[in-house]
């Protein structure tokens, strides 16, 4: 009965899909050809169900069909199961058990979008970019995005290992990730950086997002904020109402957001009300690889209109929009045909449009988009076709801002001001990864107590002595000292292959490496290396005082005050700061070259 349950409940999925997913058509034929297709799928479930040579996991050919529909559609479709479904409502709504990273699929690779800030994941060191391999030694490479997030959810304090590849990293490495319950503050931290310049960072879009931004706004406001600093970088996005009612805080009614546009979808957003800030505050908008979707969306409409010069490295292209149909209960026209079911509350998420910008420009990224030819052009839709049209030229299409500044589609947000953040030397990279620094600082405000921990704020200064410490107790564990560098594997893989043509050439096992000049010049290779990496240690004093004191900041002091400390040393805020200081260097960074000017808004 389960096995006769599960089979038919896939076919009412590709029904769903099909239903969904199929080009409307008027004509009988294009009707029936639908039908005789779910007819044929209904017949070859039936004969593995009753004649295949051994009996069939439905659930199994269930997951394996799905994404093979996904296979020609995109990474964001999928079909949730309850659980799946209650995790991704839960996620909107602010609050879920989990490691804290936002993650998408690039080249076909589970990849981190973004870290939440102050997040298990964001402490242990993930990065934007990172390809999760595996979770708890299972390969994600045949799992669903859902399936990934639903693995790397659960209960708070449990823990949960994942392998990473990280590009610039010889060998993936694991990360074992105690999951903690993950309250997500659309504003973790706002503040003035001086007199006239607030900074309000905007971490997600949630339900309470942007009632959070302008409270933060009337805030910094009566301190005086005349120009403003807003930080999306890692903002992984979210739901899109609150992005419509984030960036109209900052324009005027009737200008337009975004419009959404696909086969069911042909919507424009506009402002339904003037911004909170005057017309002349300048703003900088901190963007990086990071930043995606709702996120793109503010940093892009602000970009257009002129309204803020936007700083940073090139945003993440997350730019479809993704729609949850329920495959069973109440009110769906499935009801009927699932009600034998025992588990209520299936839903397909599947993408049904792709972002707009205010003048036309698309979000979405290459990698991010649509696989099947199918649904990228259509004899019948007008929308489909000019879809079509739009994807083939989105490297050369040419969009202007409201002031007649270039701007080109299909690859993000593409900063006015680009710089990258300040680059982690190779060791630190290591400590911060196996939590180094946060570990030697929990153990270290341990042994001090409270009262001297209450001391440790923005003017604390780490003494040589426990910078000492902190050396001596990353030499007593085990798992840092067995770590190698790219140079080091790469000379341990050299040996190998010196011993193996040796041997091959000579026909002689007995005559080892060690016994040749080579041998003596891989043993200085390694001698030189390892003195290299004790160096590097040192070098790297200064990054190595400031992370002691950034975690014990946080241990003492809570984030909100690391968060603030940890701004003096940042890069992209301090390129922002240069065009809010100096009004006629920000005036002339939005300002378009004279031929530019006289174009068009849209080409």
């Amino acid at each position: 009965m389960k096995s006769i349950k599960l089979s038919l409940f896939f076919l009412l999925v590709f029904f769903a899909i099909f239903t969904a997913c199929g080009k409307p058509s008027a004509d009988a034929k294009a009707s029936s050809d639908f039908y005789e297709e779910v007819a044929r799928l209904n017949k070859v479930l039936s004969e593995i169900n009753l004649k295949y040579v051994e009996e069939v996991d439905p659930n199994e050919v269930t997951k394996a069909a799905i994404n093979g529909i996904r296979s020609v559609l995109d990474p964001n479709t999928a079909v949730l199961d309850p659980k799946m479904n209650d995790d991704l409502k839960r996620a909107t709504e602010g609050e879920f058990g989990g490691i804290g990273i936002q993650i998408g699929v690039r080249g076909n690779q589970k990849t981190v979008i973004s870290p939440m800030l102050g997040t298990p994941a964001y402490r242990l060191g993930l990065k934007a970019g990172d390809i999760i391999t595996h979770i708890d030694g299972k390969q994600t490479k045949d799992l669903t995005l859902d399936e990934v997030v639903d693995k790397l959810r659960g209960k708070p304090g449990t823990d949960v290992t994942v392998t990473i590849a990280r590009e610039g990293t010889a060998a993936s490495f694991d990360v074992t990730i105690t999951r903690a319950k993950i309250v997500i503050h659309a504003v973790p931290y706002a503040g003035m950086l001086d007199k006239e310049i607030g900074y309000i960072q905007l971490a997600t879009f949630s339900l309470k997002t942007a009632s959070e931004l302008e409270e933060a706004i009337n805030k910094l406001k009566k301190q005086g904020m005349k120009k403003l600093v807003l930080d999306l970088r890692y903002n992984p996005g979210g739901l899109l109402n609150q992005a419509i009612e984030v960036t109209e805080l900052f324009l005027k009614k009737g200008n337009r957001i975004v419009s959404a546009k696909g086969r069911i979808i042909n919507t424009e957003s506009n402002a339904s009300k003037n911004g909170i800030m005057s017309d002349d505050t300048h703003i900088a908008v901190l963007v990086n690889q990071g930043t995606a979707s709702a996120a793109e969306i503010v940093s892009g409409a602000l970009q257009d209109w002129d309204r803020a010069v936007v700083v940073g490295k090139t945003t993440f292209g997350k730019g479809s929009v993704q729609t949850v149909f329920p495959l069973s209960g109440q009110g769906n026209p499935l009801q009927r045909l699932t009600s034998f079911m025992d588990d209520d509350g299936y839903a397909l998420k599947l993408t049904t449009a792709f972002y707009y910008l205010p003048f036309g420009r698309r979000i979405n990224k290459p990698e991010m988009e649509i696989k099947g030819q199918g649904l990228r052009a259509s004899e019948e839709s007008e929308d489909a076709d000019s879809l079509a049209k739009d994807t083939a030229a989105r490297d050369t299409q040419v969009y202007h801002t409201v002031g007649g500044r270039k701007m080109y589609g299909g690859g993000g947000i593409t900063p006015d001001v680009e710089i990258e953040a300040k680059a982690i030397p190779w060791i630190a990279q290591i400590k911060e990864r196996m939590s180094l620094y946060f570990r030697f600082a929990v153990k270290y405000r341990s042994q001090i107590g409270d009262a001297a921990a209450a001391k440790i704020d923005s003017t604390w200064q780490v003494p040589d002595s426990l910078f000492n410490a902190f050396i001596a107790f990353c030499a007593t564990d085990t798992n840092f000292t067995k770590i190698k560098s790219n140079a080091q594997t790469l000379t341990d893989a050299t040996e190998e292959a010196l011993i193996k043509e040796q041997n091959i050439l000579l026909g002689d096992s007995s005559k080892v490496l060690k016994d040749t000049l080579i041998a003596a010049a891989i043993s200085n290779l390694r001698k030189a290396l390892t003195k290299q990496n004790e160096a590097q240690a040192i070098e790297i004093k200064n990054y190595s005082l400031n992370a002691i004191k950034r975690e014990l900041i946080s241990a003492a002091q809570g984030e909100e005050a690391y968060l603030a400390w940890r701004l003096r040393d940042d890069i992209q805020l301090k390129e922002a700061l240069k065009y809010l200081h100096n009004d006629a260097l920000y005036k002339s960074k939005m300002k378009a070259p004279p031929k530019e000017a006289q174009k068009t808004t849209k080409k």
